[in-house]
């Protein structure tokens, strides 16, 4: 039986848990209620989801080993999405927690910020949560709130975090001053005092400044700046204040790359060694490995070992991913030796085995497309080159350089293979009947065979991968699995597995017209004609059948339709000598400008001029081939070509240029008097002087004569009619110009002032059938207002309710603080409308809906993106549309503004 003393200490407990629920009272029991509840409850909990964040970014993260590893590791926009749950947790423990534990004054109702201890931690927690969802902004809001307002040791860490957002923001100039007073305040938290090397170590990498930063990451191994600890102090911080040994592999890793960078070889190597000392995960072990490799000096007598590792390493289970990997790095090894066909087996081989690494696939076609470059092999370049940028990431380094080479070299193949198609057909019409007809009949026989032979081939594998696969489909599961609905291609685990299979073995294609052809810009035409299908139905009885051979309806075979490409007439042999003629100008022109390789530019422009005695671009080409033979300091052939072009075009541009070589500035000079005679008519123009103006641009004329700018003056002088004689006169001036200069821009300029005339003389053409002005553009346009985002999509129960139970989970894992609401109705005849509501302002709005179309989870099944338009309106004009009820009534104002913010 409980004695009265019991029952007297349950009642003072009781008595001082309810007492000290209060936030208005700052006594010894009020604290330390609202401490070990905020502590223990709030802020333990969401450190808690915080962590779990955390782990989950760890464990996704993917390195990008040829650019300097991250010094934190920040999920990126994407990614970041997938730990909103965690860390929109973490914000909500931590807000509960500060609004029911915040002491305040009775009587002014501010905070007492001395009264709580645990307040500031809980605001730094949001301000973290919102530096990992990327909402770098309300993280700042929150560090800079704490600073400013709390006193405790807790600052530092806020100090910390608000630097590393200026860093994460691009703005390291903001997150210097901040770095600065960390180094200078000796009172600094153990925790700011091992973060802030490695802060500091982003803030140099961000800038570039790799050396002060090399000294920052040293630093940061060490657990932080210990040059003002004792001996004690210094071996405490040594065992306890050290980073992680994955964090100190991946700080090791950097390090080597920065001296790489510097091109400091034998520190880069110790530091790679130190990252496979520190036994992290394997794949940042096996980087370490290739770097290093590739940092060999092959005049050292150990390359041999080091390839005989490397080809170890391939016969490794656990390798087997990395194979392309390991090749590449033999590839480079090979180079460095000045063996290039062991390079380039090597690098073929690293194509070969790459089926999970689009961007390591694409550096090795890169080498290919590089070493046959360097030998002038252009043709296969150009398919190296194109392969390469198939999958190599836009955000590449040299992704422009490269794209451009490409470009370069696809065009020059255009050339070459225009020649020898043009070539080869002049060959074939110069046959006789006999003799032509002969050759097609064997070259069609030639791709019968083929035809035929990859049929069988076709027809093998399908047969073997029928008998080795336990799986009907090749080992996928079936098209159909009889419960229905349940398409083929709403199967995620089918999917799945097509992608893949797909993947291994054409590797991350773009989804477009010709994905298999890797130079669809080189490709030839080879559609069937309507008349050639005729033909070939009559011939065979108008079954589209041949007894002989199935294939042989096909236009291809079809002897017809090689010859109507043969140029058996003059006409069509000089309209061929045409093509050749200017492929062969513009492939020099290509080898000289573009690659510059003189060789092959002086034997391409005389090739030119010994095939045809009387061309265009003779006298361009005596001009070329003089500058080319003057620039290699070949005088007895630039003399030879300059005296050609004396004789045979004394009165040229180029005679006058080689003449004086002045001839081209002051050829300028004189453009430059015409643009300023030009700016004078224009501001005569603009300051009203109509007649000035207009006499000015008739003096042009006689000036200058033809010039850059006579559309110019003659839209001015236009202008100028219209406002002295009227609006039939200016009519007239305007379709002057159009015919004068219809490829001038001055002549859309005109077209859109005559449309402007047109629609004031005809003005019932611009109203609609009950007299109404057509105006698209009747809703108001406030993009800081209150926003929502309205989905209209056909009215189909199933597709409406499945989209709003996806919609309302989605928000609850991604927008749970938003405090979003979904509303449906009908939306005229024939669809539903959606709405979700509130956001800020259309920014939001359009964000929101950009999330929401990537999300594979809302728009999956029967739920289709394409069902649906996505449109963000603003509150005041959401009343006109519903009045409406039609999508194409606010469709082209949400377009035509909206569409820059987006």
């Amino acid at each position: 039986m409980k004695s009265k003393y019991t029952y007297i200490l349950q009642f003072f407990v009781a008595f001082i848990l309810l007492s000290g629920c209060k936030t208005n009272k700052n006594t010894f029991i009020h604290r330390g209620y609202h401490n070990l509840t905020a502590r223990y409850n709030g802020y333990y909990y969401a450190t808690e989801s915080i962590k779990e964040g955390e782990e989950k970014i760890r464990a996704n993260y993917k390195y990008d080993y040829d650019r300097i590893l991250p010094v934190f590791l920040i999920p990126n926009n994407e990614s970041a999405k997938a730990t909103f749950p965690e860390f929109d947790k973490a914000i909500k423990k931590s807000s509960n927690c500060i609004q029911r534990h915040t002491i305040k004054d009775k009587k002014k109702g501010t905070e007492i910020t001395t009264a709580g201890r645990w307040i500031d931690n809980n605001w730094n927690v949001i301000g973290i949560s919102h530096f990992y969802k990327r909402e770098f902004f309300s993280g700042i809001e929150a560090f800079e709130y704490v600073i400013r307002s709390y006193k405790s040791r807790d600052k530092y860490k806020a100090m910390i975090w608000l630097a590393k957002s200026y860093n994460e923001l691009g703005a390291p100039s903001q997150a210097e001053p901040i770095i600065g007073l960390l180094k200078e305040d000796k009172k600094i938290s153990k925790y700011a005092k091992k973060e802030l090397p490695a802060v500091q170590a982003d803030y140099y990498i961000k800038r570039g400044m790799y050396k002060e930063a090399e000294a920052a990451l040293l630093n940061a191994l060490k657990g932080g700046d210990t040059k003002k600890d004792n001996a004690f102090s210094k071996f405490i911080t040594r065992i306890k204040g050290r980073p992680s040994k994955k964090t100190r592999a991946r700080y090791s890793f950097i390090l080597a790359q920065l001296y790489e960078e510097k091109k400091e070889n034998r520190k880069a190597i110790q530091f790679y060694k130190k990252v496979i000392s520190l036994k992290p995960d394997y794949e940042l072990v096996f980087h370490a490995k290739m770097k290093q490799a590739r940092l060999a000096d092959v005049s050292s007598g150990n390359v041999a070992k080091l390839k005989r590792d490397l080809l170890k390493m391939t016969r490794d289970v656990k390798n087997t991913e990395y194979l392309d990997i390991i090749y590449y790095t033999l590839g480079e090894i090979s180079e460095k030796e000045k063996n290039e066909e062991m390079a380039f087996t090597n690098y073929q081989l690293s194509v070969k085995n790459s089926t999970q690494n689009p961007k390591q696939k694409a550096l090795s076609y890169l080498k290919l497309g590089e070493l046959s470059f360097e030998q002038a092999n252009y043709t296969a370049a150009g398919g190296y080159y194109d392969s390469t940028m198939i999958t190599l990431p836009k955000d590449y380094k040299d992704y422009q350089v490269i794209s451009k080479r490409k470009e370069t070299l696809e065009t020059l193949i255009g050339y070459i293979r225009t020649i020898q198609r043009e070539d080869s057909l002049q060959r074939i019409a110069k046959m006789s009947e006999s003799e032509r007809t002969r050759f097609i009949e064997k070259m069609i026989d030639k791709i019968a065979a083929d035809e035929e032979r990859k049929k069988e081939e076709a027809e093998a594998l399908a047969a073997q991968g029928s008998n080795s696969s336990p799986l009907p489909n090749n080992g996928l599961p079936s098209m159909s699995t009889g419960v229905k609905g349940d398409w083929y291609f709403y199967n995620q685990t089918t999917l799945s597995f097509g992608i893949n299979d797909f993947i291994k073995k054409w590797g991350n294609r773009k989804l477009e017209d010709n994905w298999r052809r890797s130079q669809k810009a080189l490709a030839f035409e080879s559609q069937t004609s309507p008349a050639t299908n005729d033909s070939t139905k009559q011939a065979d009885g108008g079954n589209g059948k041949n007894p002989k051979n199935s294939s042989a309806s096909s236009t291809k075979k079809s002897i017809d339709s090689y010859l109507k490409d043969l140029p058996l007439s003059d006409s069509l042999l000089k309209k061929s000598d045409k093509i050749i003629i200017d492929a062969y100008y513009n492939l020099a022109s290509t080898y000289k400008e573009e690659l510059n390789n003189n060789k092959k530019a002086i034997a391409t422009y005389e090739e030119l001029n010994k095939r045809y005695a009387d061309h265009k671009y003779r006298m361009a080409t005596y001009f070329q081939l003089y500058r080319i033979f003057t620039s290699v300091k070949n005088q007895s052939q630039a003399d030879y070509y300059k005296n050609k072009l004396f004789d045979e075009y004394p009165n040229s541009e180029y005679v006058q240029i080689i003449k004086n070589p002045k001839y081209i500035a002051d050829k300028n000079a004189q453009k430059g008097e015409v643009e300023l005679f030009y700016t004078d008519t224009y501001n005569e123009y603009s300051s009203g002087n109509y007649s000035a103006a207009y006499n000015k641009a008739n003096e042009s004329e006689t000036k200058f004569g033809k010039n850059d700018f006579a559309g110019k003056f003659a839209f001015i002088k236009a202008m100028c009619i219209g406002k002295l004689k009227g609006a039939d006169s200016l009519e007239s001036a305007l379709k002057n110009i159009q015919v004068l200069y219809p490829k001038d821009p001055v002549s859309t300029q005109a077209q859109n002032i005559l449309e402007v005339l047109y629609n004031l003389k005809h003005p019932a053409d611009g109203t609609s059938a009950d007299g109404a002005v057509n105006n698209t553009d009747t809703f108001s346009l406030n993009l800081n207002a209150e926003h929502f985002v309205i989905a209209i999509c056909p009215d189909d129960a199933p597709v409406a309710n499945a989209f709003k139970a996806s919609l309302a989970d989605y928000n609850n894992n991604f927008y749970s603080n938003a405090d979003l609401n979904i509303s449906s109705s009908l939306f005229g005849n024939a669809n539903q409308i959606t709405t979700i509501k509130t956001f800020k302002n259309a920014q939001e709005a359009l964000q929101y809906i950009d999330d929401l179309k990537k999300d594979k989870t809302v728009f999956s099944g029967k739920v289709k993106v394409e069902f649906f338009t996505l449109m963000a309106i603003s509150a005041d004009n959401l009343p006109r549309f519903y009045k409406k009820k039609q999508v194409s009534y606010y469709q082209p104002f949400f377009e035509d503004h909206y569409k820059l913010q987006k």
